[in-house]
């Protein structure tokens, strides 16, 4: 997947919508500059005066529209979580799978993944960061992943009793445990291992006993 599908920008409460109307080119900038500066020295490295200059925008500009540091640096690392396409690619094992996949891909290939650990060290000592942080980047995609395994329960791909939250974690977390705490290379197959040992516990076989997703045996070599 390419790292087009990110996710909208999202909306900011209207306190900060007052006054003069807002000019996308500036947001823009501005996010763009943020995701560079954070890029090279990280969160603890990371002002408003060095993403204003980079914008080319004096600090007013910028605290106008996001009054705290933290506030930014978490609307411009929604920007690079993967969203909704809205296409539907077939079963929930090649929904999740492509779900899992994008994630991988935000996770090595953008700043988010660059960042998330100092990122992640500092919402131990600032609640707001890691309000922030949950609220709009770890919520928006642990809904996408939770409605698609609903969707799996509801149409019996997946057994009734499917732990969701369970399966939710399943799938992030040997991908976050990379990022975050072992810093080994990404696994191009940790996506796909995932999703497989989701269905190995989960997965519905259909009446007459022929497993319904390739990942149910070991001996087929069908795949999403």
């Amino acid at each position: 997947m390419a790292p087009g599908h990110l996710a909208a920008r999202p909306q900011r409460g209207s306190a900060r919508e007052r006054g003069r109307p807002r000019h996308p080119d500036v947001d823009a900038a501005i996010i763009a500059a943020a995701l560079d500066l954070l890029g090279e020295v990280g969160y603890a490295g990371f002002t408003i005066a060095g993403v204003a200059r980079r914008a080319g925008v004096g600090k007013p500009t910028v605290y106008r529209r996001w009054p705290h540091k933290s506030q930014l640096v978490v609307e411009a690392m929604a920007t690079q979580m993967p969203g909704e396409t809205g296409v539907r690619v077939g079963s929930v094992a090649e929904q999740l799978l492509d779900y899992a996949t994008r994630l991988s891909v935000t996770l090595t290939h953008t700043p988010l993944g660059r960042v998330l650990p100092g990122l992640v060290a500092e919402m131990a000592t600032d609640p707001q960061l890691a309000t922030s942080y949950r609220t709009l980047i770890i919520e928006p995609t642990r809904r996408l992943w939770r409605d698609a395994v609903q969707r799996g329960i509801a149409t019996a791909e997946l057994l009734p009793d499917t732990d969701v939250e369970f399966v939710l974690d399943a799938l992030a977390g040997p991908l976050y445990v990379r990022a975050l705490i072992t810093g080994a290379p990404a696994n191009p197959d940790a996506p796909r291992l995932a999703v497989q040992l989701v269905l190995a516990r989960y997965g519905m076989a259909p009446a007459h006993g022929a497993p319904r997703h390739p990942f149910r045996t070991a001996n087929t070599g069908a795949t999403p």
